[in-house]
């Protein structure tokens, strides 16, 4: 039997869903992984930094694939990068960026056919984190060219 000093272990995370909203995270975590459809995929891993749920996680993925990528360009520049131009995009440019998520509750069937409930980030779901001047960060987004 292994021996386990529980002392330095954390406490179980509670996963049941965040309420609808909107909250002040840092991206914590990001890990690059490949959709079956062979496109490069970023997990993004969000810490709730504030507030009644200061310490939970939200996640989310952003796509590397044509078809994605206004959703990649509003993201980044969300996350404080300048996306006026060509630019390099490495995990280290925005690790521990802040930003606003919203989230909604959504369902999903899990593979034992129970219907469960998880936190969904909309395609616009992320607002820029004020800047220390007081204005909000310049947005180069595309955000008129939302499809609603």
């Amino acid at each position: 039997m292994p021996k386990v000093n529980f002392a330095d272990v954390e406490d179980s995370q509670d996963f049941s869903p965040l309420p609808d909203g909107e909250y002040p995270c840092i991206l914590s975590g990001l890990e690059e992984v490949q959709t079956k459809a062979g496109d490069e995929m970023w997990r993004l891993t969000f810490k709730v930094e504030k507030g009644e749920y200061a310490g939970r996680k939200i996640w989310d993925n952003m796509v590397w694939s044509t078809a994605a990528m206004k959703r990649v360009k509003l993201i980044c520049s969300r996350l404080g990068l300048d996306v006026s131009g060509e630019l390099d995009v490495q995990p280290v440019n925005i690790l521990d960026a802040q930003v606003y998520i919203t989230v909604e509750q959504g369902e999903y069937e899990a593979n034992d056919g129970t219907v469960k409930k998880k936190n969904v980030v909309p395609f616009a779901g992320y607002r820029a984190i004020e800047s220390s001047t007081g204005g909000e960060q310049k947005k180069e987004d595309g955000e008129d060219d939302l499809p609603f």
